[in-house]
C-alpha cells in the first residue's frame, strides 16, 4: 500500500502545482559567490520547477541574471549574463525548445542603498529569475483622448500611434513616444502585442547606423516615492527596468551598446501632473525615444 500511496501522493502534488500556478510567476535559482556554474542546489530547485511542471517546456520565459555589488559593473554584469546562460542551456538540455526562450539577459549587480557591512555581499542577489509568461489575450488597444479645458494646453510627444508618423522627423535631442509598448502592472516584460513598435525603433537603428538613441522610462500613479515598485526585482526601480529591457532587447539584436543609452526618471517627468483618471495615468506611464544623433 505504501508505494501506491506515495504514487497518488505525487500525483496530488503535480496536479496542485498546475492548478496553482499564476500568470507570470517568477522563480529564483541562487549561486556561490563569484560562480557562474549551478551548484547542487541549482540543480534540485531546476529538477524540482521541472518535475512539478511548474516551468512548462511550452511556455515562453524570460532569464534574468544579477549579481551582487561586490565587485565592478562590468564585472558583475558580465558574470549575471553567464548565470542567465548556464540556466537557459540547463533548461535546453532538460527539454525546453530555444523558440520559448522569449529573452535571457544579465543585469549585473541588483543596485542597494545600503550595502555598509556586508562585506561578504548579499547572498540573495547572486541568482537568477525565470519569469513564466502565460499568454494572455490581448484587449484591442485604444486610443487615448482628452477633453481639455479652452485654456488648457496638454504638450505631448510625438508618438509611433500618430498618422503617418516618421521617425526621421524627429529632431536630434527630442523625444517620441512608443505609443504600443504595453507592461502589465507592476512587471517590466512588455506583453506579446508590444513588439512591432520594438522592431520599427529596431529597423530604424539599422537603417540608420549613425543613429543613437536614450531610453527613458516613466511610471504614474505613485507618491512620496522615486520609482514604482517592479514585481520582477522586488526594487523601487520599475522605470529603469521598463527602459533596460528595451535597451537589453536591442543590444541581443546587434545594436552597439555604444548607440543606446537608458534611463528611468520614474514619476519625476509627468505629462500631466495630477492624474484623476486612467486615461490620464496611461499618458504618464510611457517609454520615450531621445534621438541623440543622427
Amino acid at each position: 500500500m505504501k508505494p501506491l500511496f506515495l504514487f497518488f501522493f505525487l500525483l496530488w502534488l503535480q496536479i496542485d502545482a498546475v492548478c496553482a500556478q499564476k500568470k507570470n510567476d517568477t522563480f529564483s535559482v541562487y549561486f556561490d559567490l563569484d560562480i557562474a556554474q549551478l551548484n547542487r542546489e541549482a540543480h534540485d530547485r531546476l529538477d524540482s520547477l521541472l518535475y512539478f511542471n511548474k516551468i512548462h517546456t511550452d511556455v515562453p520565459i524570460s532569464i534574468i541574471g544579477y549579481a551582487d555589488f561586490l565587485n565592478t559593473d562590468e564585472y558583475n554584469l558580465t558574470l549575471s549574463r553567464k548565470r542567465a546562460a548556464n540556466v537557459r542551456d540547463y533548461l535546453l538540455q532538460a527539454g525546453l525548445e530555444s523558440k520559448n526562450i522569449k529573452l535571457w539577459i544579465g543585469k549585473g549587480e541588483v543596485k542597494r542603498i545600503d550595502t555598509a557591512g556586508k562585506k561578504k555581499g548579499i547572498p540573495k542577489d547572486r541568482r537568477v529569475d525565470i519569469v513564466m509568461e502565460y499568454v494572455q489575450k490581448a484587449s484591442k488597444p485604444k486610443d487615448v483622448h482628452i477633453n481639455m479645458k479652452p485654456s488648457e494646453k496638454l504638450i505631448i510627444p510625438p508618438s509611433t500611434g500618430d498618422p503617418n508618423f516618421d521617425i526621421s522627423n524627429i529632431p536630434t535631442g527630442k523625444t517620441f513616444i512608443l505609443k504600443n509598448i504595453y507592461f502589465p502592472m507592476g512587471r517590466h516584460f512588455p506583453k506579446q502585442n508590444s513588439y512591432e513598435d520594438l522592431d520599427m525603433l529596431l529597423r530604424a537603428m539599422n537603417e540608420n547606423p549613425e543613429m543613437a538613441i536614450q531610453i527613458e522610462g516613466h511610471v504614474c500613479c505613485v507618491a512620496n516615492m522615486p520609482d514604482a515598485l517592479d514585481l520582477d526585482s522586488h526594487e523601487i526601480d520599475l522605470s529603469i527596468n521598463r527602459a533596460r529591457f528595451i535597451y537589453e532587447w536591442l543590444r541581443a539584436r546587434g545594436i552597439s551598446p555604444n548607440r543606446i543609452k537608458y534611463v528611468g526618471y520614474g514619476r519625476s517627468r509627468p505629462i500631466i501632473d495630477d492624474e484623476q483618471t486612467e486615461e490620464e495615468a496611461s499618458i504618464n506611464r510611457r517609454v520615450e525615444i531621445r534621438i541623440l544623433r543622427k
